[in-house]
């Protein structure tokens, strides 16, 4: 199972640095870049006609992309910015994350194993449930949150019967330096900065390998 874990985490790592250097390799071609500002000027064109429908709906995608691996609400932020400006994305974008982190956590906790297991695969929670308990540390929990896929932590610790504001405060520091960083690569890729996306892909598998790295020597002791 310990294999299955770093394969996981291995490949996660790689996606986020592979799918950051692919928005440096768009915005650095003037044509890629000129076409994609096109489509997401039409979806800021959208969203200013129900500006009350846009939030909503981009809320609830941020918290469905934390409760469910396989979307990324973070492919929404250079629209999001567009329409609302940086300080309220990145707001929003929080808010989104928490939401469903404690949705993932009252699943976990209320209604149990089976439903969480169906939403994320048994797979993932057997793999890193023997790395927390109820009695975990808060900084290990920290380092869990920031370590772990934003989809896990919730339901795991929601089955261990975590404590909840212990989970909501960890949740809530861990959260707010990745949405940081999305919104600042957003804005990057909206005015053209290739060379800050690229260099920040390769930061982004070399910093989430340092922190799973410390995370899991830190919980395995």
């Amino acid at each position: 199972m310990t294999m299955v874990v770093h394969r996981n985490m291995q490949r996660n790592i790689i996606v986020v640095g592979l799918a950051i250097l692919a928005a440096g390799l768009i915005a650095a071609s003037d044509a890629l870049h000129d076409g994609t500002g096109e489509i997401i000027a039409w979806m800021q064109g959208t969203i200013s006609q129900a500006p009350l429908l846009g939030i909503v709906g981009f809320v609830l995608l941020a918290m469905i992309s934390a409760m469910i691996a396989f979307f990324s609400s973070a492919v929404l932020a250079p629209v999001a910015i567009l329409a609302w400006g940086k300080p309220a994305t990145l707001a929003l974008l929080w808010l989104g994350w928490l939401l469903g982190g404690i949705a993932s956590f009252c699943i976990g906790r209320f209604l149990g194993r089976s439903v969480a297991a169906t939403l994320i695969g048994e797979t993932k929670i057997a793999a890193w449930e023997g790395f927390v308990n109820q009695r975990t540390r808060f900084l290990h929990i920290l380092l869990f949150q920031a370590a772990v896929p934003s989809e896990i932590p919730g339901y795991l610790l929601g089955i261990l019967h975590y404590r909840f504001l212990l989970y909501l405060i960890a949740l809530a520091i861990t959260e707010l330096p990745y949405a940081i960083a999305v919104v600042y690569l957003g804005d990057s890729f909206l005015e053209g900065e290739s060379s800050i996306l690229m260099v920040a892909g390769g930061a982004a598998v070399l910093l989430g390998t340092l922190i799973y790295l410390l995370a899991g020597r830190t919980l395995r002791k």
